[in-house]
This record gives structure tokens, C-alpha cells and sequence, in this order.
């Protein structure tokens, strides 16, 4: 993999639909050379898949952190219940003492003291360390 072959997937990941023309006269390459590029970058397995981005209800969505530290004796049990919550889209594990992070999405702010108080904090063994509200995506 080359310099070439990164901007290709730089490319890609902002839109996937992308063409191959219009990525050939991004990276100064022929259409013929990013469609080779393209064809064996996913048949090595480093290209894994072309996804979108969605919002079915086209509605803002509430987005936050959530720090916390669980029980480690407990974790298994807790990574569950936490794989449950709808609202929770992601869970890091994070090094060290630093416990969990998890983002969560929600249709409105008025919802996120009901996740936090009647689901996350009811989980046994999840203390809540601390809780960001997402005001922009840079990247």
C-alpha cells in the first residue's frame, strides 16, 4: 500500500459513492489505475465494505458521552446490560482505571436524564464518572 492507495481510502471514507473518475482527478491517476486500485484493496480484505451514513427519520439527534467506571469483577455481566440499551451506540473499553465510554444517541435532550437515571445507573456496578454533550463533529 502506497500514498496513492491512501488517499484512495481517504476518499472513500467521506463518500463511498465516490467515482472512480472523480477519484482518478482528485489523486492524479487514471480512472483505469484507481479502478485496479480499488478492485485489489478489497479483495485483500483492506477495503471491508462501502457504508453509508443515515438518519431514517431525518430528525437531530441528541448525541453524548458517558464516562463510567464499572465493577471489573462484574464486567462481563455489565458489558451485557449495556449492549441492551438501545440508545448506546458505541462502548470503548478503555486502559488502565479509566473504565468505559460510551456514546449514546437520543431523539431530544429531555431524554438523557431518563437513559442515565432509569438504564445506565441502574446496571449494578456502574458508577457514572462523568457526561459530555456532542456539539460538533470535526471529523
Amino acid at each position: 500500500m502506497d500514498i496513492v492507495d491512501l488517499k484512495i481510502l481517504e476518499l472513500l471514507k467521506e463518500n463511498s459513492r465516490m467515482s472512480f473518475n472523480d477519484i482518478s482527478q482528485n489523486v492524479g491517476k487514471t480512472e483505469a489505475t484507481i479502478r485496479r486500485r480499488v478492485k485489489k484493496l478489497t479483495e485483500e480484505g483492506i477495503i471491508k465494505r462501502f457504508t453509508i451514513d443515515f438518519n431514517i427519520d431525518n430528525k437531530p439527534r441528541t448525541r453524548a458521552t458517558v464516562k463510567v467506571e464499572p465493577d471489573f469483577k462484574e464486567i462481563k455481566r455489565i458489558l451485557k446490560e449495556l449492549l441492551e440499551i438501545e440508545e448506546i451506540t458505541n462502548i470503548w473499553r478503555l486502559s488502565g482505571d479509566c473504565g468505559l465510554f460510551m456514546k449514546v444517541e437520543i431523539p431530544s435532550i429531555e431524554q438523557f436524564n431518563p437513559l442515565i437515571e432509569e438504564k445506565i445507573s441502574q446496571i449494578k456496578g456502574v458508577k457514572i464518572v462523568e457526561t459530555c454533550f456532542i456539539t460538533d463533529v470535526i471529523k
